[in-house]
């Protein structure tokens, strides 16, 4: 049978009530007659982007029944008018969407009718998105810590497969027969890696990348995924999805003026998805809290599920479902509020969307059908909304949760972060729902035996096919990559970072996948070249041919390796290389080419520069150009020098950066680092050599620089005190402050000899940080002199503005003391300069840093 849409006819008292109501936080699809299942957006909603779709989905009949599908919607907004559009069924055939063309004025009420006259409803555009810059958001960057000291060396693995020296190598502090799941995991520490090991903490598979790339795990449907940054929108993420064979299938995003959050992507066996968007807004807070700011930006989350044709059909936005005077871990009166921080999903048994919201403390079963709430569970024993009472557990609850998982039959594990329990306290647990009573009673949890520390955020806790639990507690002094216990909690594995890198969850699954192409990096050692090379998941290899030259896209066959570790030795230097492979099977079958890799051979003898491009006459060749999302700047390079362009520089230093990478520093040796720059105002850029990945270790302590309106030369002695690091960084940070900025002649010299020190004498220049600091009355400014020098000491404001200057035209070596007092002076920042010129040498030593004036 046909059905006409007056067979959907609604009566008009119904139609009535849907158009009023209007609360942005009722449960919004409550009230809707039986002709409909879901309608987004819900009658009366506020705060709907200006480009959202509009989705239906009927009770009884399938849209492709109707006779006037293509214009059987109707949307007119009252200011920008008619809105012409796509009108499609999606592939679940229960769906019909319609896509405008133009979007919708900021502020203005859109109304819908579906023609004819069976139901009508209103929405509200929202009056204005996030138009000042914010703070930045909780981010799931770690603490620093102290990386082990490394080889610096390659090295092949005893199952065979080859690592870089930067490789995060792992510990295994307890194993006794655990499951044989491999990790899948990823780093915290640049570079980044994700990495699958076995239960050995052999690695299986890995790749090394320059962006932090998380969230590394195999889905229901078994496709691999990760979170990588997407280079279509500068500063925004998505998903992608690989087969067993890490063959790339496709990327996924969250729409509809939502940007995809980074907490949860979940696939379904059907291919169909899930994930998690946010967007940031201008709300007037005061209309619920009395100290609300009126300009607050609320960054508010929402649930997106898509078919496996990536269609959009049903979206659950926080503003229509929950009250965000709930919220806990945030203050209604702060310039930015998170709403509410939705932080994972997954689909029950029945296939209902299971969410957590962490600043709520509550899990939530939600129709998908419907998008009504099924139950409401909330850890805050004195929450309001919650459906449950809390049964054997002495902790009432859970509190600032992530990683809802359902085990069926009404089973539920999460980890319980714990931020708000008194005193805090981190556990994963395992409890039981029970809708006829309504209670939830806690079965089984696991609390560290290092019950006083805290795994404040993040993190993972997943049942495993034999029964065990696998924790991944992210953060803290656990074991923060993967822990496994038996059901009657004994452990059975732990296993951690050698170099203190952390994961945002890691997971356990099988792979059994076999890579169709090698996987190539490469490493310059101080005489030689090291080639690492791996066919992941493949036994049956049985040699590599290695293609090279200064070309791109060699053809030419230089070596061949029956291991996947080789070096090359010989390498003309100041040149640059390019290498790629292929694997040849024991059956004879060669694979396609690797990826292709090119290194450039530096000169490291005493005297050459080690800066490659140091003039910028290649433009920001081997160089990386680096910005904060909420700054505004670029560079331009021309005539031999790099030239900052900054619009909005941010509040600091590295929010504006250029940086080169794989510079060599070796242990005990002396450097000359020099260069000329110029500002059209002066101001203070910060520039480091050192490590250019946590813990960030600065080799040179160059700290801040004054630079002028008029071109100077610096010029900076150090000495690499710290072990040898052939990957270190030049960072040049250039952020903080508006203005142009001209560096050039960068270079950077090992010096020939090493020489020697007069124990009489002291070791080298020093600029000491003057203390007290913050100080209010005076501070202590310490220098220390190698040599007889003319000194000038410069002290100048955030500005740049000179405001105190000491000369003293003949020092011998030694320790040298000044007092500073700045009484007439307000509150704020100060940087002082040391300037000393050897009255032996040409050598001049500058150095700057950073005062704090609190009266």
């Amino acid at each position: 049978m046909i059905y006409t849409v007056y067979s959907l006819r609604l009566k008009w008292a119904v139609i009535l009530c849907l158009c009023l109501i209007v609360s942005q936080q009722s449960r919004a699809q409550e009230g809707l007659a039986s002709d409909y299942q879901y309608v987004f957006p819900a009658p009366g909603t506020k705060n709907v982007h200006p480009t959202s779709t509009v989705i239906l989905r009927f009770e009884k009949i399938l849209p492709g029944d109707l006779n006037n599908l293509g214009t059987c919607i109707k949307v007119k907004g009252e200011k920008s008018g008619s809105h012409s559009g796509k009108i499609f069924v999606a592939s679940d055939k229960r769906s019909l969407i319609f896509e405008p063309l133009e979007p919708y004025w900021m502020g203005e009420k859109v109304n819908v009718t579906i023609e004819p006259d069976i139901l009508s409803f209103q929405f509200e555009v929202l009056e204005r998105e996030a138009t000042h810059k914010l703070n930045k958001e909780e981010t799931k960057d770690f603490p620093s810590v102290q990386q082990k000291a490394s080889t610096m060396k390659p090295a092949m693995l005893s199952n065979g497969v080859a690592v870089p020296p930067d490789f995060p190598h792992v510990n295994i502090l307890h194993s006794n027969f655990p499951s044989e799941e491999h990790l899948f995991v990823s780093t915290s520490i640049q570079p980044y890696y994700n990495i699958i090991f076995n239960h050995r903490g052999e690695a299986l598979w890995y790749q090394k990348t320059a962006e932090k790339q998380e969230d590394f795990r195999l889905q229901s449907n078994g496709m691999i995924s990760m979170q990588v940054r997407d280079p279509e929108s500068p500063g925004s993420l998505k998903y992608v999805a690989y087969n067993q064979d890490f063959e790339y299938i496709q990327s996924f995003r969250a729409v509809n003026g939502y940007t995809t959050d980074p907490h949860e992507f979940y696939m379904l066996p059907d291919s169909g998805y899930m994930l998690i968007g946010k967007r940031d807004m201008e709300v007037d807070m005061s209309q619920y809290d009395s100290e609300g700011r009126s300009d607050a930006i609320v960054t508010e989350t929402c649930i997106q599920e898509f078919t496996a044709r990536d269609e959009l059909i049903f979206i659950w936005r926080a503003w229509d479902h929950f009250d965000i005077r709930d919220m806990e871990m945030e203050e209604l009166s702060a310039s930015r509020i998170r709403f509410p921080h939705m932080n994972a999903l997954f689909t029950d048994d029945d296939g209902h969307i299971l969410l957590s919201s962490r600043h709520l403390s509550e899990i939530t079963k939600i129709n998908r059908q419907t998008g009504e709430f099924i139950w409401r569970l909330r850890g805050n024993p004195e929450a309001s909304n919650n459906d449950f009472q809390f049964l054997g557990d002495s902790l009432f609850g859970f509190r600032n949760q992530h990683a809802i998982r359902s085990l069926g039959n009404h089973r539920y594990t999460l980890l319980d972060n714990g931020n708000l329990h008194t005193p805090p306290l981190s556990r994963a647990v395992e409890y039981e729902i029970d809708t006829a009573d309504m209670t939830a009673t806690l079965k089984w949890e696991y609390i560290h035996d290092s019950n006083n520390r805290i795994a404040r955020f993040m993190g993972n806790v997943q049942r495993l096919p034999g029964g065990n639990t696998h924790i991944n507690w992210a953060v803290g002094k656990y074991p923060t990559i993967a822990m496994e216990l038996t059901p009657d909690g004994d452990k059975v594995l732990e296993m951690q970072f050698e170099n203190g890198s952390n994961s945002y969850r890691s997971f356990r699954h099988t792979w059994e996948g076999q890579c169709p192409t090698p996987y190539l990096l490469l490493d310059q050692q101080s005489d030689k070249l090291a080639l690492i090379m791996n066919k992941f998941g493949d036994p049956q290899v049985d040699y590599f041919k290695i293609f090279g030259g200064t070309s791109p896209n060699p053809v030419h066959l230089i070596d061949t390796s029956r291991t996947t570790l080789k070096y090359l030795e010989g390498l003309e230097k100041g040149l640059s290389y390019f290498f790629r492979l292929r694997a040849v099977g024991k059956d004879g079958v060669e694979s396609d080419y690797s990826n292709e890799e090119e290194i450039y051979i530096r000169d490291t003898e005493p005297g050459s520069n080690l800066i490659i491009n140091e003039g910028f006459e290649q433009g920001l060749d081997y160089w990386s150009f680096q910005l904060d999302s909420a700054v505004s700047a670029s560079v331009q390079t021309g005539a031999g020098l790099c030239h900052f362009n900054i619009q909005d520089g941010g509040g600091l230093y590295r929010d504006v950066q250029i940086r080169q990478d794989f510079i060599p520093l070796y242990q005990g040796r002396n450097y000359l680092f020099e260069f000329d720059a110029r500002a059209d105002k002066s101001r203070i850029i910060e520039v480091i050599l050192g490590e250019g990945k946590s813990p960030w270790r600065d080799y040179s302590q160059l700290d801040y620089i004054a630079v002028s309106t008029d071109w100077e030369h610096h010029s900076y002695a150090f000495k690499m005190l710290e072990s040898t690091d052939l990957d270190a960084s030049l960072m040049i940070n250039a952020g903080g402050e508006a203005g142009d900025l001209y560096i050039d002649k960068l270079s950077l010299k090992m010096e020939t000899s090493v020489g020697t020190e007069d124990s009489q004498t002291p070791a080298g220049f020093k600029l000491y940080q003057g203390y007290p600091n913050p100080f209010d009355k005076s501070t202590r400014i310490d220098w220390l002199l190698p040599e007889k020098c003319t000194v000038k000491l410069c002290v100048f404001n955030a500005w740049g503005q000179k405001v105190k200057e000491f000369s003293y035209p003949d020092q011998v070596p030694g320790k040298y003391s000044r007092e500073i007092q700045l009484n007439n002076h307000i509150s704020g920042v100060y940087y002082y300069t040391l300037e000393a010129k050897s009255l032996f040498s040409a050598g001049i030593y500058r150095d700057t840093k950073r005062l704090v004036l609190l009266k």
